[in-house]
């Protein structure tokens, strides 16, 4: 008898390192870019307001992002079999409070609907890795993916020579995307323009409400469930969902650097911002 608990308690623990060990793999580092991506956010917008004034901000930068904000919240949530009800993508209210949103309905006894509002969550900063591949895409003539060395595999949270060679190559991806933008594009000047505006209006409306946050809070608790179900009934059989996620590694670390990108380019500007408001206090001060 204790021979069996003991083999029982050994799979139940393989179970819960083999889960641990896929989660990380999808959502560990996703939702660190995720909450860095939302406080960027938020703090791009606050200093944008307070160099442009809120009027010229809203009006003149912050109504793309904000429609592409609520689009992402419309999209899983239809995706997710949730019912729309009303969708509002750019009506800023007086105080500023609510710029646009998005009600939906579902059923509370279904797993799959409950799940969903993880994704419709963090919609609003997963669309930003979307929107900038489109825009590099379509703008620039240049296909991230193809340059991307980056890689990851289930692997990398307990290999740091792994761990090691990524962040080389994060480097090296960098480095070659910024040639290409700044580089090669020299010439259409006009269309890096565009290109950033893109980047600054989507950027500094991916913030993400505390509604929002508690919401993917606990769609993310059935993601860990239905983990550790489906690794306690198949695991014994082999490791089915390690081979899975091996052939969608690529991709996982394509959208993963996408939203790298993304937050790279809020903290560029944050910085600039920073110093234009600090300009903008000098000449202000004097007068």
């Amino acid at each position: 008898m204790e021979i069996y608990l003991s083999r029982i308690w050994e799979y139940l623990i393989n179970v819960s390192l083999t889960t641990l060990n896929q989660l990380l793999f999808l959502f560990g580092l996703l939702n660190v870019l995720v909450l860095l991506l939302s406080l960027s956010a938020n703090l791009v917008a606050r200093l944008s307001v307070r160099f442009w004034g809120r009027n010229l901000f809203l009006y003149g930068f912050c109504w793309l992002g904000t429609s592409v904000h609520e689009l992402s919240h419309a999209f899983f949530a239809l995706v997710f079999g949730h019912k729309i009800t009303e969708i509002v993508l750019f009506e800023p209210n007086k105080d500023g409070t609510s710029l646009g949103h998005v009600n939906h309905t579902f059923n509370k006894k279904s797993i799959y609907n409950k799940t969903g509002n993880f994704f419709i969550g963090i919609g609003p900063v997963l669309s930003s890795g979307i929107v900038l591949f489109l825009a590099t895409l379509l703008i620039l003539n240049h296909n991230i993916s193809q340059h991307q060395s980056f890689r990851i595999s289930p692997e990398i949270i307990t290999n740091f020579s792994l761990l090691k060679q990524d962040t080389i190559a994060i480097k090296n991806t960098f480095y070659s995307f910024y040639n290409i933008v700044f580089t090669k594009n020299s010439s259409t000047w006009w269309k890096v323009v565009i290109y950033i505006y893109i980047l600054y209006s989507i950027g500094s409306s991916m913030t993400l409400s505390s509604s929002d946050i508690a919401s993917s809070f606990s769609g993310f608790l059935w993601v860990i469930i239905f983990f550790l179900l489906f690794n306690m009934v198949t695991l014994w059989l082999g490791n089915f969902m390690v081979v899975f996620l091996s052939k969608i590694a690529l991709y996982v670390a394509g959208f993963l650097f996408l939203l790298m990108l993304s937050l790279i380019a809020n903290s560029g500007f944050i910085v600039v911002l920073f110093i234009l408001n600090l300009i903008k206090g000098i000449f202000v001060s004097r007068k």
